[in-house]
C-alpha cells in the first residue's frame, strides 16, 4: 500500500498543478464539441498507457515509474516499451494535451510545452544514464532494438 501511494504521488501532484491553471483561463471557451471529443478520447487513452506502465514498473520491475521514489530492480522491456523506451511519457503527454482541448486552457498547453521540456532534458541527462549505469549491456542492447521518442511497430531488422 505505501508503494502505492509512493507511485501515485508525483501524478497527484501534477493533476493539483494543472488544474490550477485551469482557472486562468477558463472563461475562454474557444472549445466546441469536437474539441471535446479529442479531448477526453486522448485523456482516457493517457490514463490507460500510463497506468498499464506504472503496472508494469510494479509486477515486472518489482519498482515504480519515478525513479527517486523506488528504483526498478529489473529493466521492463514489455509491453509498450517494446516499442518505445518511454510510452509513460507519451501517456501522460496525451493525458495533459487531452485536458488542454478539454477544458480549453491556454495554460494546459504552456504546461505541455513545460511537460516537454522537462522529459527532454530529464530522460537523456539523468534517467538514461542510471538505467545504463544499473543494467549495463540489456540496456544498451535495449536502446540499439527500440527507439526513445517515436514508437517504431515494425520488427527491428536482425543482422
Amino acid at each position: 500500500m505505501l508503494l502505492l501511494l509512493r507511485i501515485l504521488w508525483l501524478p497527484s501532484a501534477v493533476l493539483a498543478v494543472t488544474l490550477g491553471w485551469i482557472g486562468l483561463d477558463r472563461a475562454m471557451g474557444w472549445h466546441g464539441l469536437q474539441l471535446l471529443r479529442v479531448g477526453r478520447l486522448l485523456v482516457l487513452l493517457g490514463l490507460v498507457l500510463a497506468v498499464w506502465c506504472a503496472a508494469l514498473f510494479l509486477l515486472i520491475g518489482k519498482g515504480s515509474p519515478h525513479p527517486f521514489v523506488v528504483k526498478t530492480k529489473h529493466l521492463v522491456t514489455s509491453g509498450p516499451y517494446r516499442y518505445v523506451r518511454n510510452p509513460m511519457m507519451w501517456g501522460v503527454g496525451s493525458i495533459i494535451t487531452g485536458l488542454a482541448f478539454w477544458l480549453g486552457s491556454v495554460g494546459l498547453w504552456f504546461g505541455f510545452a513545460c511537460f516537454l521540456l522537462f522529459v527532454r532534458c530529464f530522460v537523456p541527462g539523468y534517467e538514461e544514464r542510471d538505467m545504463e549505469r544499473r543494467f549495463g549491456e540489456e540496456y544498451r542492447e535495449y536502446c540499439r532494438r527500440v527507439p526513445r521518442w517515436w514508437p517504431r511497430f515494425s520488427r527491428p531488422k536482425t543482422r
